[in-house]
């Protein structure tokens, strides 16, 4: 039973991860500013700002896309809402299942079945890690949306649509980039606190 926990509990652990770095990153204001800047998006559309404050009030429920996207866009950002929510949803899904279980690993005195699960979780975190930096970031993009949505609307022609110019593909990798470097960071100290535990488990066990 503890075998089959614990594997589940690493799979967790891995979604939490990994779902927690898109919904902080995915959505940010702040971020989409300094992607702008750096690309120089306000140069090509000064109300950059407003557009992408739109559309982030459009994903959280609070407004509709204005008339700076298009037909397409919208349906095509209607697909990314549902996308979003539902990995919002496996966000707090897999939160409240990894306190269940954390909670009862501690209540049964299996504390080996944590760090363990937190050592592995985070290798399989770091071999994720390694294969988007590894594989071309174009072939990565394209296979994700011909698996994830069931139709053409994600293919955008920077002359008649103005999200690919909103958010071109070098900003889309940068911020991926950002929210998978977020992820490592995330797996290192998931690291730390197993080898803590470890160390803190094996001086209880020499007293």
């Amino acid at each position: 039973m503890n075998k089959i926990l614990k594997i589940i509990f690493i799979l967790i652990l891995v979604l939490l991860i990994i779902t927690l770095s898109f919904k902080l990153l995915m959505f940010n204001f702040n971020l989409y500013q300094k992607e702008f800047s750096k690309f120089n998006i306000y140069e090509k559309i000064p109300e950059a700002d407003k557009h992408a404050l739109n559309l982030i009030n459009y994903m959280n429920d609070k407004e509709n896309l204005n008339s700076f996207f298009n037909n397409k866009e919208k349906q095509h950002l209607q697909d990314v809402k549902n996308l979003y929510k539902n990995l919002v949803l496996v966000f707090y899904i897999t939160l409240i299942l990894s306190l269940i279980l954390l909670i009862y690993f501690i209540y049964t005195k299996n504390l080996k079945i944590i760090y363990k699960s937190f050592l592995i979780s985070s290798l399989i975190i770091f071999f994720l890690v390694l294969l988007f930096f590894f594989i071309d970031f174009n072939y990565l993009f394209e296979k994700f949306h011909v698996v994830v949505f069931d139709n053409d609307l994600w293919q955008l022609n920077p002359n008649e649509d103005n999200l690919i110019n909103l958010f071109p593909e070098k900003i889309q990798y940068d911020i991926t980039k950002k929210i998978f470097i977020n992820v490592l960071i995330s797996a290192f100290i998931l690291i730390i606190l197993a080898l803590i535990m470890r160390f803190k488990i094996k001086q209880k066990t020499f007293k």
